[in-house]
């Protein structure tokens, strides 16, 4: 009989769930069981209804609150020595910070820290080096550290934030991996239900896209002031704003209204089934100012949408220049309005570079050889601990 490992995942909030979304039932077939601790919120228990596993709320917070942190740290430490797991396997900065100081507290053997970004990219001074601090603190109190694409473990090697032999890409990168086949296939879509949000949304002509949370850091002043350079020069072009608003005052904040209050531009908001949204897109853009490995590149060249994006980490591993899509330089608006430029009056290109990029998607990001590779992570990682493993559970993939 195969023994049952359990691994603990953690998240500061419910909405990076999706993270694991369809690992769960793959790692039960290899003798793994699944637990979850992730603060409040109206997605933990469907998630957790939809694949039949228990939970734990820990009510984290994103902000840095001292005390606050420290209740959840005492939280956490008798979950964990209550449950007793093999593995902890922390995600996201707050929720992994706190889960591996627990889960080293409590004993536990393996201790995976995810880093799915770094926020101190964007941020200077005091804010730069505590984010920074909390990183290596993390990753000190790991077993193993997984990163999500090739920059950011490069990244985390050269600022000193993890020793190089303690960081392991699984596979290509990526969290998750990508479902081209199924979730975000061009072929699968409903024609009928496509034109009628085009007609919804009074689209005609030439559509771009920004697919994300619209905040600072994801370059919405750099897009705001490229729409207002081209927007003259292209009257048939229409701005989708996909995801939901994180806007708080900050410095040109204006330029990010002025853009929302265009007539040619349509802010929607948080939306469940993206695939018709991309498929509305003839290029998208991501002027982001810093990634891990950007899902929404990913997701769009699945569905045979080019794109423009800054050339920072995360991103230079998620599109191939001048193959699935271009570069812009970060910060700037001239080099963003440049690229768009480049796509508009090209559209032959664009429509190659998708392609390109649906079949690298289907290469490189398939969802199960993302999960066989943190598999072997989480299987070799047990044997460093003197755990022994039954034959049928011994690696047999490279990571």
């Amino acid at each position: 009989m195969k023994q049952v490992r359990t691994v603990i995942q953690t998240f500061t909030v419910p909405v990076s769930l999706g993270f694991i979304d369809g690992q769960i039932p793959y790692l039960e077939q290899k003798g793994i069981t699944v637990r979850i601790i992730c603060s409040d919120g109206a997605a933990l228990p469907v998630f957790a209804q939809k694949y039949g596993i228990d939970y734990d709320v820990v009510p984290f917070k994103r902000a840095i609150t001292p005390l606050h942190d420290l209740i959840c740290l005492w939280h956490m430490y008798r979950i964990l020595r209550g449950e007793k797991p093999a593995i902890v396997h922390g995600n996201t900065p707050k929720a992994g910070l706190l889960s591996m100081l627990a889960a080293w507290l409590a004993g536990v053997p393996v201790r995976v820290y995810e880093i799915h970004g770094f926020p101190f990219e964007s941020r200077r001074g005091l804010s730069r080096w505590l984010l920074m601090s909390m990183e290596r603190l993390s990753c000190r109190a790991a077993t193993h550290v997984l990163a999500v694409s090739d920059s950011l473990r490069n990244q985390s090697v050269k600022l000193s934030i993890a020793k190089a032999e303690k960081v392991t890409v699984p596979h290509h990168g990526s969290c998750n991996g990508v479902d081209a086949l199924n979730k975000f296939n061009p072929e699968n879509l409903d024609a009928r239900k496509l034109q009628q949000l085009r007609e919804n949304l009074n689209l005609k002509g030439t559509v771009i896209g920004f697919v994300g949370r619209l905040t600072r850091d994801k370059g919405v002043v750099e897009l705001a002031s490229a729409w207002k350079m081209l927007r003259g020069d292209y009257p048939d072009v229409t701005l989708l704003l996909i995801g939901a608003s994180e806007l708080e005052p900050f410095p040109e904040k204006e330029k990010v209204d002025e853009m929302l209050q265009d007539s040619r531009v349509r802010q929607i908001g948080y939306v469940s089934e993206m695939a018709y949204y991309y498929a509305l897109l003839n290029f998208i853009l991501l002027p982001t100012y810093r990634e891990g490995l950007p899902n929404v590149l990913l997701e769009a060249g699945a569905m045979e949408v080019a794109a423009i994006a800054s050339r920072v980490t995360g991103t230079v591993d998620a599109l191939i220049e001048d193959q699935t899509g271009l570069f812009c330089e970060a910060y700037s608006a001239e080099s963003l309005a440049r690229q768009m430029r480049l796509y508009l009056d090209n559209p032959d290109l664009v429509r190659q570079h998708g392609q390109n990029a649906r079949r690298w998607v289907l290469r490189d990001f398939n969802p199960v050889d993302i999960w066989q590779a943190k598999l072997a992570v989480y299987q070799r990682a047990l044997q460093s601990a003197g755990i022994p493993l039954a034959d049928s559970e011994k690696p047999s993939v490279p990571v």
